[in-house]
């Protein structure tokens, strides 16, 4: 889902003109534009376009060609800050874009964007008269700039009224886009469904989603033209995202609280997908694990007021996914993380390139499943669910105590931190006694109450908040490193099985005998860390009680 909003006053651009254009199509200040995109089969593009609950809503019905050439530097510094330029064809107008970084809200993505109106096919950034276009792509003098690829688009555009949550109508921009980028000779299809918001409230385009879902299959599309055409043109990997921090509103009710925390998530979680099924980063899947598990945890948090079904739906669909993508990232872990452990042995330089090359030549069929899992029609209709079930609250259908969502935030979110923290108490007993089963159970739970630091942390004085959560996060990398070890041992023996009579076995048993080994000796160090970091997490009070 991608999302922008944008002042739409219309103005003519000069007396002679015979066309109305947008104030974002002359000389706009900065705005945003409001608008999901969705992936679909092209062969369904037209069922979508004739369907009666868009055409008996139209409000007016569009056919343009779109021909777009966008532009970079040579070394491409407007890709590196995230900047997107391009030059479109509109019949007899060329419309110059220039669009910022995007952030994500929930599977939506909020990002500046500059229009106006130009002569000729080459850009021109003095066109721009908001102070901003500089801010967006620095310094760029007028020839640096090259044509990096074009898109090719048939769309049909209906504008119809749809009415929103809160019964409102709203009025949205339906485009169904089927096309092609092209860059130097090789070319990749579009077909596309933009949903973008011109009045009224931005939950009404995930109730579109909704009924559009029931006409044909869709997917969030989590790349925008730009994205893919610079992939095409310059086989660039698309990068890994981090979550965003959350900041909550101390006058959020339970309901608004559980509806940013899962957008966020979900934001997290889309960001990933194409890093993620891409796989020349290996922290792309370790981004979407993340982002899948502090979803899971946001469920778990708000378990007394989620009914019992839904909950156990969602969750089982997000297990599945997890024990889908683990794989791959358990072998990532092995021969990055861990292996390098032993590179400044010279004596094992060899043995190392030969675990190295074992472990190598597994890893396209581990991606391959992520790639297919992460196609599938199941995937797709996870992230539908999770959009509609945040976006539209639709937590509330099934809740055992549907008014329980009204109630304010903070005291809940207390009650709720206050109860992992007495979990990591009991679990933590006796810490140097305690043994690998034991110590995994602590480890979740500690990652369950440092997911509750991060979603809730926004209501309390940040400086408390922030000694808690550094104190969290250096035990759960030392329990995180420990369980690392133990999973990467039972890896190392299923790959040495696997390769059997391989004459390259032997020395690769060698090299990652002594990565355990290694390993296994710098965890009794680890142990006493994580032992300390416990008593010194258990000394502080938590934040929540201070300030009842």
């Amino acid at each position: 889902m991608h999302i922008v909003r944008a002042d739409r006053k219309f103005l003519c651009l000069s007396p002679k003109c015979d066309k109305m254009v947008t104030r974002a199509e002359a000389a706009a200040p900065a705005g945003r534009e409001v608008e999901v995109k969705l992936a679909v089969a092209a062969h369904d593009l037209e069922r979508l376009a004739a369907a009666p609950m868009l055409t008996e809503r139209a409000l007016r019905t569009t056919r343009r060609e779109l021909l777009s050439t966008y532009f970079d530097t040579r070394d491409g510094r407007l890709w590196r800050r995230g900047v997107a330029l391009r030059v479109r064809r509109i019949g007899r107008r060329r419309v110059q874009t220039l669009k910022g970084p995007s952030r994500g809200t929930g599977a939506a993505a909020d990002r500046p964007e500059l229009e106006v109106a130009i002569e000729s096919d080459t850009p021109d950034l003095a066109a721009f008269r908001d102070p901003l276009a500089f801010e967006l792509t620095g310094l760029v003098l007028p020839g640096e700039l090259v044509p990096v690829f074009t898109t090719h688009i048939e769309r049909t555009e209906l504008e119809v009224g749809w009415p929103s949550l809160d019964r409102r109508e709203a009025v949205v921009a339906v485009a169904l886009d089927r096309g092609r980028i092209v860059a130097d000779g090789k070319e990749e299809p579009i077909a596309e469904v933009e949903l973008e918001l011109r009045h009224g409230a931005e939950r009404a385009l995930a109730a579109l989603v909704e009924a559009l879902r029931a006409i044909a299959p869709v997917a969030f599309e989590t790349r925008d033209k730009a994205s893919r055409g610079f992939a095409l043109a310059l086989g660039l990997a698309p990068p890994p995202r981090k979550a965003g921090r959350l900041a909550l509103d101390p006058e959020d009710t339970v309901a608004a609280g559980l509806r940013r925390i899962g957008l966020a998530g979900l934001a997290h979680a889309v960001a990933n997908l194409a890093p993620a099924a891409d796989g020349r980063d290996p922290e792309g899947v370790h981004q979407l694990r993340v982002a899948l598990r502090r979803l899971r945890s946001a469920l778990s948090l708000f378990r007394p007021v989620l009914a019992e079904t839904d909950r156990d739906r969602l969750n089982g669909e997000m297990r599945w996914l997890l024990g889908e993508l683990g794989p791959a990232r358990d072998r990532d872990v092995l021969a990055t993380e861990l292996l390098a452990a032993i590179e400044p042995i010279e004596d094992l330089a060899a043995e190392r390139a030969a675990s190295a090359e074992l472990l190598a030549e597994g890893r396209p069929a581990l991606y391959a499943r992520v790639r297919t899992a992460l196609e599938s029609r199941r995937a797709a209709e996870l992230w539908l669910d999770l959009a509609a079930w945040f976006e539209l609250e639709r937590f509330r259908e099934n809740a055992p105590e549907p008014t329980r969502f009204d109630e304010p935030l903070r005291p809940f979110a207390a009650e709720r931190l206050d109860k992992r923290w007495r979990q990591v108490k009991k679990l933590g007993r006796r810490f140097e006694q305690l043994d690998a089963e034991r110590r995994h159970r602590l480890r979740i739970t500690l990652k369950k109450l440092r997911y509750g630091v991060d979603f809730f942390g926004s209501l309390w004085p940040e400086t408390a908040v922030k000694k808690l959560a550094g104190a969290c996060a250096d035990l759960q990398d030392r329990l995180g490193h420990l369980n690392d070890v133990a999973v990467a041992t039972q890896l190392a023996r299923d790959v040495l099985a696997v390769a059997g009579t391989d004459p390259r076995a032997p020395s690769a048993g060698l090299a990652l005998g002594a990565v355990i080994g290694w390993h296994a000796r710098a965890g009794r160090r680890l142990l006493r860390q994580a032992g300390e970091c416990l008593d010194e997490l258990l000394a502080i009070e938590p934040f929540w009680r201070e300030a009842a």
